[in-house]
């Protein structure tokens, strides 16, 4: 009783409850009291119960609540209704331990929350707030750290380790479902949950890919299948007469196969004609409904003859047929025997595939020589200890080397050959949880360690997105990977490799949102020009932009200002750029004035319209949100939508209709700004292209922002974002979001502090990396 007494002193949150705060000291007496009473009965249980209830609740009731206890009652008072659990409005959840309180507490200093629809509190109210949230941060960056938690590769990351572990491409992204996404990024640990389903998925995959990556190097009997006459499907003019594939007609014997894998077979045809007319009965093999051996057949019945073809085929299911091509019917010929030509198929055989295989390059990859004929126990430890430890980023223990090689001679079937082994053992790796999952042991007091080989994973997963390579391995090995000066160099090393480009494809593009231009569905009525390979076109300038800048050691601004941009010849079409033709990306030069920066990229102003017009709203909630950090909040309910109507649309600009709707004083607090960032890019229509009017009104891309800074479009946008310290805390905050695998708590503020001030000073995407891997949150505590 007292126990939970005390509990619920600790946080009083829900509306119209009333606490009694309890004197610490006399709860523990009667702590001490309940446990060592012994009840004869439940009913003197509940007596004394509530006698210790009313004796507690005696104590002088503390007279000064305490800052947590004020915070949580003006946010159940005014905020909880619409901001507590997985579907609070704007995403912003106050019961979270990972809630942003600097952006709480810049909403309360503003006061745009609770909306003024509701009832507002009172200016003594909102200090009291502010100054009770001041000490709750205080009190929160010197809080425990947050939880290690294991995180489980996303696909993305599942593809690159598979190509530099075995060499092999495997396409994940078509056999798992998409991952979740938590604050805007996909590796995110606390969404990466795995269901039975999705381990089925993955040992499906591991077998798939396993064959892959190591085939049989003695060649084995091929198979020969044999399919009769009277077992095949038949199409067009033809039957089964006799048990036989009978054509009377020109049509089709056909059959389903399985083709073991790319390579050479034979295929065996029996046949004969019943001859007629100035040619021989004609047939042809076909694949996949395609002829690709037509041939005669001059054989006829008490002779028939055998015909094969040795055919280069595709592996997997494929559709095998035999097609009669040439029929032939003159009933009034004078000759009985020349009025009909008709075919018939006895037989179709396929063997194969007949020819050496050829190793794949992660065989050679995998297997440092070929496979002795005796020693074989020796040759799979040589084989399966290095990969299982590229495998799982780290040195076995002994114990785990025997049950690894125990397991592969249990499962591997009698006489199985060494390949068949190393094919069982990487099934076994690749299902193993310290593969799909980066694995962290915390140190006592909960806090990340410096371990080596855990540090290796977090560089190569932050820029790469993908397995540590021998290097990193080697100097975690050697424990060097620690010191301060080799990290650093290791990173700069990491970020001149090819493999880095993932930044560009997983960070920024997740950062900047422009996956959203995947699904974009511009009207195709107003947008012919729009099609996936414009769209793949759009989202690769983005990426690339963002890469050379990185690259080039460039200063970060040019991702808001620039004079470059990559095009292929339809995005140069969509941007008035001549000279430019074919489907490779390629650097040009942009003039001076419509064009630089992500806000003029096509990616960005696809994204943020609606299929048949642009969106001022989502382009400058886009704005706020991205490169601002300052999202606004959710519209309040009971907002009507916008006028859409034709005559509406007709009678004014989409500009003049959104002034009306945010006369609405419930909305006109955050579309002051929020609308006149997004009418700055007016000039670009839904899919990005350049134009000087909508319809019969001309663009107005002008507007005031709140404070009265006048704004005439693209340039001055430009200017407004340059001039925010929003966009560093922006870049530096998601940087280090996607580089932890987790959201940011109070206690991370500090650490995103000193990453701005690294920026302020050295406006560089690598000068940033440099400083996030040396905080303690990504590089882990030193041992003592």
């Amino acid at each position: 009783m007292a126990a939970a007494a005390l509990v619920v002193v600790d946080r009083p949150r829900y509306r119209g409850r009333r606490f009694l705060f309890l004197d610490p000291e006399r709860a523990s007496q009667a702590g001490r009291a309940f446990g060592a009473f012994g009840f004869v009965n439940k009913r003197c249980a509940l007596w004394v119960a509530l006698a210790l209830f009313a004796w507690l609740a005696s104590a002088p009731a503390q007279t000064e609540p305490s800052a947590r206890e004020t915070l949580d009652e003006f946010f159940d008072d005014n905020c909880l209704a619409c901001h507590r659990g997985r579907r609070a409005k704007g995403k912003i959840d106050l019961t979270s331990d990972a809630v942003d309180w600097r952006k709480v507490k810049g909403v309360l200093e503003r006061r745009t929350m609770p909306p003024e629809t509701e009832e507002a509190p009172t200016e003594t109210e909102y200090k009291s707030a502010i100054a009770a949230l001041a000490q709750v941060r205080s009190v929160a960056r010197t809080g425990p750290p947050p939880p290690v938690t294991m995180r489980r590769l996303n696909r993305a990351e599942y593809i690159h380790t598979l190509r530099d572990l075995l060499g092999v491409d495997f396409d994940a992204t078509a056999y798992f479902p998409a991952d979740e996404v938590g604050h805007g990024f996909d590796n995110i640990a606390d969404v990466l949950s795995i269901s039975p389903a999705l381990l089925e998925k993955y040992v499906d995959a591991a077998e798939r890919i396993a064959a892959l990556a190591v085939v049989d190097e003695t060649p084995t009997q091929p198979r020969a299948v044999r399919y009769e006459g009277r077992g095949l499907r038949i199409e067009g003019g033809g039957n089964k007469n006799g048990g036989r594939a009978f054509f009377f007609a020109n049509g089709t014997a056909w059959t389903p196969h399985e083709f073991e894998r790319n390579g050479e077979y034979v295929f065996e045809i029996r046949a004969y004609g019943q001859q007629a007319g100035p040619e021989v009965v004609q047939l042809a093999l076909q694949l996949d409904r395609r002829n690709v051996h037509p041939f005669a057949v001059p054989a006829v019945e008490n002779k028939p003859g055998t015909y094969q073809f040795k055919v280069r085929v595709q592996g997997g299911a494929r559709r095998v047929g035999v097609a009669f091509l040439n029929d032939y019917y003159q009933p009034r010929h004078p000759d009985p025997k020349q009025r009909d030509r008709n075919a018939v198929v006895l037989s179709l055989a396929i063997v194969g595939p007949v020819d050496k295989q050829p190793l794949p390059i992660s065989q050679r990859r995998i297997l440092p020589r070929p496979p002795p004929k005796t020693g074989h126990a020796a040759y799979l430890r040589e084989v399966m200890i290095p990969l299982a430890e590229r495998a799982w980023r780290r040195p076995l223990e002994a114990a785990e080397k025997t049950r690894l090689l125990q397991m592969i001679d249990k499962a591997s079937p009698q006489g199985a050959s060494v390949e068949a082994r190393v094919r069982v053992g990487i099934v076994a790796l690749l299902t193993s949880p310290h593969f799909l999952f980066r694995l962290e042991t915390p140190d006592a007091q909960g806090r990340r360690r410096r371990d080596p080989f855990e540090l290796a994973s977090r560089l190569s997963y932050f820029l790469w997105s993908s397995t540590p390579d021998d290097a990193l391995l080697a100097l975690a090995r050697s424990g060097k990977l620690a010191e301060r000066n080799v990290l650093v160099s290791q990173v700069r090393r990491l970020l001149r490799d090819a493999r880095a480009s993932s930044l560009a494809q997983r960070f920024a593009s997740q950062w900047l949102q422009i996956g959203r231009v995947e699904g974009a569905t511009p009207d195709p009525g107003l947008f012919p020009d729009f099609d996936d390979t414009l769209r793949r076109a759009m989202r690769a300038e983005t990426e690339m932009v963002f890469d050379a800048v990185l690259r080039e050691h460039r200063s970060i601004w040019e991702l808001i200002d620039n004079d470059f941009t990559f095009v292929n010849e339809p995005l140069a079409k969509l941007y008035g750029l001549p000279g430019v033709r074919g489907m490779t990306m390629r650097r040009v030069h942009l003039p001076k004035g419509r064009r630089g920066g992500v806000l003029t990229h096509a990616s960005v102003l696809t994204a943020t319209s609606n299929p048949t017009r642009t969106s001022p709203v989502k382009r400058g909630k886009w704005v706020l949100e991205v490169l601002l950090d300052a999202p606004p909040p959710p519209p309040p309910p009971g907002v009507d939508d916008i006028d859409e109507s034709p005559e509406a649309v007709a009678a004014a600009t989409f500009k003049e209709r959104l002034q009306r709707h945010r006369q609405d004083a419930a909305c006109a607090q955050c579309h002051a700004r929020m609308d006149t960032l997004g009418f700055a890019l007016e000039h670009y229509d839904a899919i990005g292209r350049w134009r000087t009017a909508d319809g019969k009104h001309p663009i107005d891309a002008s507007g005031v922002l709140p404070g009265g800074q006048t704004i005439k479009g693209a340039a001055d946008l430009r200017a407004v974002v340059r001039a925010d310290a929003g966009f560093l805390r922006s870049l530096a905050k998601n940087m280090l979001v996607y580089a932890l695998g987790r959201g940011l708590l109070e206690r991370d503020e500090p650490a995103l502090e000193s990453l701005v001030k690294t920026l302020e000073a050295t406006p560089r995407l690598d000068a940033l990396i440099v400083a996030l891997v040396q905080l303690d949150a990504f590089w882990g505590v030193a041992p003592k």
